[in-house]
């Protein structure tokens, strides 16, 4: 026979086929499910009786057990909603015409067994799949396979013990070429130019709907679309709602769905499907090393470098540092060494996040990564609030905060679902410490926080047989615990979901929590000194189960409790450091000794004389030994975790004898403090630098998971503008913080603890005022002194102030005046201390929020709610409405009680308002004749603009 005539009868046999099918030449398209199923627009249904037949053409030659529904109904293609399965080889046939085609096969199952399988397409393995991947039920393979005139036999194979194997869709697409010049060149997508081609094919579709060009070419440009659409949408909350798949499932999904597009080389589409998908790889890898095991980020962009070598994006994906310019509006050449490398550090950190809060921040706070990720990048932040005293970064911290709040994700202070504490107390905990430096003495962030620590007695912890108060699981929400085993453990990062608590406690000297923590913190302290299950006496143990107070839970191994995830071992110090951290906070809190005995305990483990490596048996005093002075598993997060800690056991407590372990493991600006070695200090610039100097897009818009934006080092600024030990939201230990400096100020807090205070400033700009406010200055007398200090030596040449001055509350505020392109000392010296009267305290308090303007019987009226957030009941008081400077009303108001038993206290008040022009400052200031604990918040304003009546004729 000819070949004339065979291609002849090969093209007739396909017409017959098509026209039965109702199919355009060019594709063949079976939908797999059970034949009530919704069949996709286009695909012909394959059931589990669909046997092959040659006059049929198609049909199973080892078909599967049975059809199946999904409810994986996120995606909304129904080729996801059902599918068959079976056992051992499913094996399918189509008499599909010789040629090219790119074979698509999505596989898989609905259920949580692994189901792996083997495909082959006439005898040549395509692929090995497990499904599910990630949280998918399925997985799509797309090759290009010549097909012979025997047409195409389809297995796939279940291997493994369970055999089983699962199909959703099979696709044959004709292999056809793209015209040129279809898109840009250059690895982006650009929506609109997408869009347009896709309008363009539709319409070419419409007109010849039997061309199967045009439908294969918009089934992978509709691919590529989708994905580009998934990725981003990033993790927004109402896109999470909308596309029913969190962003991680997205992301996967999108994959599933460009590696059919890359199938094709010649695609048009082929290197932007590459970026992207390149780009998905690093960000899930970024995220997670362990989320994308089979990560291919790095072949992909060098496979993109060989095509566009001087494209800056995939440069800087491929780990090369492209320096972000940095131009100081100053001239810094007269500038100490200190001065330079802060002023480009923090102007850089300023970039990063006014990026953040003005081109990606959502009106209800979110930055796009999910609220329990967003959170993360506020730990990095307060140096640009309290030292630059930046308002876009107060703005963006605040919103964030207030938008957690009133999402709906909290249920009394705390996340609604029930995970571990690593992960659940992150919303609140992450946000709203911080506000009490951010907001300092702002009501609404001081009864959140009691709202929250309803839960410590309510839900999360409980009195043991022994007589201890512990948590009951460290996995819980607002309104149940996990106590069943090995969920039913107290561990050291439960400290986590207190430490806004420990700032509570600390603002107000609330009873309840100075009990109930207390209670907690020696249960912790009595679990140290015992030695049970091989655990050495005096250290925390990383588990005590809630039932049995078994140290090490319900684990033969003291140092490994066996929970979910590894870093619950005693080995990662990180958080076992955080109850050591409690501990400290609440020894100053009470006074109590005993409180530091674990914290002793570890530093004279520490200060032994080194051996170098050497092995010991896991659990022993030995490796103990070795863990604490390496820094245990999880010190590639930074120093060793003990470093911070001991300095800010030294600043609390005054004791010196941590001073070697501050040198030896601290970071640069504690061991500073020390030392007084500036070579030290300016060495940890280059750790902070380096975060910020290179690959600005890839800290900002190119950003997919925002808990993967952080700058190495921040500490090294928390500290030289506050003094503080750590970065500044751990339990209160600051020196300063500031208002009015900007990025042109720098500061560098030379010294300070409860008596005296250094600090240098340098002042770039022209001459200005700003406001230091003390935090650890005791009340008392102090002697002032502000002179220049050209030399940096911290001692004055020329003074420009000196005089006595009285702070008589814990936060004070000292007004500086700074002369124009010089440095000053700033030297602070107690004269005489002041009666501490600051334990039994009331302190009424106004925010912003607190002040409403209303309309009641045409008349309007500002209502004002009083909160008293101290802990004890306030006397009678004087309360005034001031509009545009002017009192023009006032009321006595009486006792407002104390929220001792951590319920919120809050009166409302009422006012006549007139206003006398269109935009009005109205103000609500409080009069009290009580010493208070804060006099700074007893006055709030508002901006309120009187809308204009309409005339009446």
């Amino acid at each position: 026979m000819s070949l004339v005539r065979v291609i002849g009868l090969l093209a007739g046999v396909f017409f017959t086929f098509v026209q039965v099918h109702g199919r355009q030449a060019g594709q063949l398209l079976f939908d797999m499910g059970a034949a009530a199923s919704k069949v996709e627009k286009g695909y012909t249904r394959i059931t589990p009786a669909t046997a092959y037949s040659e006059k049929q053409g198609y049909g199973w030659l080892s078909p599967p057990r049975q059809a199946f529904d999904t409810l994986y109904n996120r995606i909304p293609d129904s080729l996801f909603q059902d599918g068959v399965t079976g056992t051992g080889s499913l094996i399918f046939r189509a008499n599909v015409p010789p040629g090219d085609y790119f074979v698509s096969l999505t596989v898989g199952y609905p259920g949580e067994q692994v189901m792996a399988m083997e495909i082959r397409i006439n005898g040549t393995a395509l692929d090995r799949i497990e499904v599910p991947w990630y949280r998918l039920p399925y997985r799509s393979v797309c090759r290009k396979v010549s097909i012979g005139k025997k047409g195409a036999i389809v297995e796939v194979e279940g291997v493994g013990t369970a055999q089983l194997a699962g199909i959703y869709s099979l696709e044959f697409r004709a292999v056809t070429n793209w015209p040129a010049n279809t898109f840009s060149p250059g690895p982006e997508t650009d929506p609109a130019e997408m869009d347009a081609v896709l309008a363009s094919l539709k319409e070419k579709q419409g007109r010849d709907p039997d061309n199967a060009v045009w439908e294969n070419r918009l089934a992978m440009l509709l691919k590529h679309r989708t994905a580009t659409v998934w990725y981003e949408q990033a993790g927004w909350s109402a896109e999470v709602r909308k596309s029913r798949m969190n962003q991680i499932q997205r992301m996967y999904a999108a994959i599933d769905l460009l590696d059919q597009v890359v199938a094709d080389r010649t695609s048009p589409l082929y290197y932007k499907s590459l970026y992207l998908l390149a780009k998905i790889h690093y960000w899930l890898n970024k995220e997670d090393s362990e989320l994308l095991t089979e990560s291919k980020a790095a072949v992909f962009f060098n496979e993109l470098s060989a095509v566009f070598p001087d494209h800056i994006r995939i440069r800087m994906y491929k780990g090369d540092l492209i320096e972000d310019p940095f131009i100081s509006d100053v001239a810094m050449s007269n500038a100490p060494d200190w001065a330079k490398f802060q002023h480009e550090a923090m102007g850089r950190m300023l970039k990063v996040i006014r990026w953040w809060v003005s081109e990606r921040q959502a009106a209800n706070g979110e930055l796009g990564g999910k609220y329990a990720d967003d959170v993360e990048m506020l730990r990095w932040w307060l140096p640009a609030i309290l030292g630059a005293d930046d308002e876009t970064a107060r703005k963006g911290y605040t919103r964030l905060a207030d938008g957690i709040w009133n999402s709906g994700e909290l249920v009394r202070g705390y996340d609604k679902k029930t995970d571990d504490v690593e992960h659940a107390a992150e919303l609140f905990r992450d946000s709203h410490a911080g506000m009490f430096l951010v907001r300092y003495g702002d009501p609404a962030y001081v009864e959140r926080v009691m709202i929250s620590m309803q839960n410590f007695d309510k839900v999360w912890s409980g009195i043991t047989h022994l007589g201890h108060r512990h948590f009951r699981s460290y996995y819980f929400s607002a309104t149940e615990t996990l106590q069943e085993a090995p969920y039913g453990v107290d561990v050291p990062l439960n400290a986590r979901a207190l430490l806004t608590g420990l700032w509570a406690a600390w603002y107000n000297r609330n009873p309840v929590l100075i009990r109930q923590f207390s209670e907690w913190a020696h249960a912790w302290v009595t679990d140290a000194d015992r030695t049970e299950n091989g655990k050495p006496a005096g250290i925390i143990p990383p588990a005590i189960s809630f039932r049995g107070e078994k140290i090490g839970g319900y684990s033969d191994k003291w140092y490994n409790p066996a929970l979910r995830y590894s870093y619950y071992q005693w080995d990662h110090l990180g958080h076992i450091a955080e109850l050591y951290s409690f501990l400290n906070g609440m020894y100053d809190l009470t006074g109590d000794q005993s409180l530091l005995r674990p914290i002793r305990k570890v530093s004279e483990l520490m200060t032994q004389p080194q051996e170098g490596i050497k092995t010991a048996e896991p659990g022993s005093l030995k490796w103990v030994t070795n863990t604490l002075q390496g820094g245990g598993e999880d010190k590639t997060a930074g120093a060793n975790p003990f470093g911070n800690l001991f300095a800010m056991t030294a600043k609390l407590t005054g004791d010196k004898r941590y001073d070697q372990l501050i040198r030896q493991y601290a970071s640069p600006y504690n061991q500073y403090l020390l030392s007084g070695d500036q070579q030290k200090l300016l060495g940890g610039f280059d750790q902070i630098l380096h975060s910020l100097r290179y690959n600005f897009p890839l800290m900002t818009s190119e950003v997919k998971f925002t808990d993967r934006v952080y700058v190495r080092g921040s500490d090294l600024l928390t500290g030289m503008y506050t003094g503080h030990f750590g970065r500044g939201f751990e339990y209160p230990a600051l020196v300063a913080t500031w208002k009015n400096t900007g990025s042109n100020v720098a500061v560098f807090v030379r010294k300070g603890d409860r008596a005296s205070a250094v600090v240098s400033l340098f002042n770039a700009g022209d001459a200005k005022q700003i406001g230091m406010h003390t935090w650890m200055l005791e009340p008392g007398v102090y002697k002032l002194r502000i002179g220049t200090d050209a030399d940096d030596d911290t001692v004055a040449e020329r003074l420009i102030r000196e005089e006595l001055i009285t702070i008589r509350e814990r936060v004070g505020m000292i007004q500086i005046e700074l002369p124009a392109r010089s440095q000053v000392v700033v030297s602070i010296e107690q004269e005489k201390p002041l009666e501490k009267n600051e334990n039994v305290l009331p302190d009424l308090a106004l925010g912003e929020g607190d002040i409403h303007v209303l309309e009641n019987d045409g008349n309007l009226v500002v209502e004002a709610h009083v909160h008293n957030i101290g802990n004890a009941p306030s006397c009678e008081s004087g309360v005034y409405l001031i509009v545009n400077d002017v009192v023009t009303d006032s009321l006595k108001m009486v006792s407002v009680e104390a929220p001792d038993d951590l319920i919120p206290r809050i009166k409302k008040v009422y006012f006549n308002f007139k206003p006398t022009q269109a935009a009005n400052r109205v103000m609500v200031k409080i009069r009290s004749k009580d010493h208070e604990l804060n006099s700074n918040n007893n006055s709030a304003m508002i901006h309120y603009v009187y809308p204009e009546r309409k005339k009446t004729k």
